[in-house]
């Protein structure tokens, strides 16, 4: 049996809910991603990055559907994780799941699609 080895991370405005699926881990960030969540979340990530490596996994799934804000400070570490994945030579795609009915989404994570398309994809899902 395969163990994820990161954690739930559980703030007052922001949480990370992660969970592996088979060969996928699915991220659920919840909240606010403002300058309280930026640090917790670029820790999170440079451990994900080291559990893709480590399980071989094949995707990492970020569902931000319930996530309602996303300052640049959050924004950076998905471009850190992105960058290092890659770098590290994974064969991970990274895809991001945001509400179609929230715009700003997709717009915010555009960026990331258009500097690596491809690793990284954008799904757009009705909550």
């Amino acid at each position: 049996m395969r163990n994820l080895r990161v954690e739930p991370l559980a703030m007052e405005s922001f949480g990370i809910e992660p969970v592996l699926d088979g060969n996928i881990l699915c991220v659920r960030l919840t909240g606010t991603g403002d300058m309280a969540a930026a640090a917790p979340l670029g820790s999170f990530f440079r451990d994900v990055q080291d559990e893709v490596k480590r399980l071989a996994l094949s995707a990492v799934e970020i569902d931000i559907r319930a996530l309602y804000f996303l300052n640049s400070s959050c924004l950076k570490a998905f471009i850190s994780f992105i960058c290092n994945v890659g770098g590290q030579g994974a064969k991970c795609e990274v895809r991001f799941v945001t509400d179609a009915r929230l715009g700003w989404q997709r717009r915010s994570l555009a960026a990331l699609e258009r500097m690596s398309p491809s690793l990284v994809s954008i799904v757009e899902k009705m909550k």
